[in-house]
This record gives structure tokens, C-alpha cells and sequence, in this order.
């Protein structure tokens, strides 16, 4: 069972992750093109392998170099 302190405990985490998946969207829609992935591969793996795939995001295609 889950108790408060738990539920407590996962609060933060849980909004840390909707932060993240909402700034790796934003970004992936301000791009003109992606380099490794199609723009809809990036925002499925992005919603679904959660931290993992945010931080794959971000190591792959976090730049700011062709958003122009």
C-alpha cells in the first residue's frame, strides 16, 4: 500500500518530469529539422521511456544550432 510519505516523496519527481517533457517539446517544435530522428519518433520517445528518453533527447538533439 501506498502511504503519504511515499506519495509525498514522488510529488517532486513526478513534476520534474512534466517540466522536462514540456521544455524537450517545445524545443523539438521550434526545430526546422532533427538530426538522428523524425520529428514524431523523437516526441514518442520523448512521452513514453520518460527520464530516459528526455535525457536521450537532450544529448542527441538538445542543441540550439539550427532552431533559426
Amino acid at each position: 500500500m501506498i502511504n503519504k510519505t511515499m506519495i509525498l516523496l514522488l510529488i517532486p519527481i513526478i513534476i520534474i518530469q512534466i517540466i522536462l517533457m514540456i521544455v524537450n517539446l517545445v524545443n523539438l517544435s521550434k526545430k526546422a529539422k532533427t538530426k538522428y530522428l523524425s520529428k514524431v519518433v523523437w516526441v514518442i520517445i520523448i512521452l513514453l521511456l520518460s527520464y530516459i528518453g528526455n535525457i536521450v533527447y537532450l544529448i542527441l538533439e538538445g542543441g540550439n544550432d539550427d532552431s533559426d
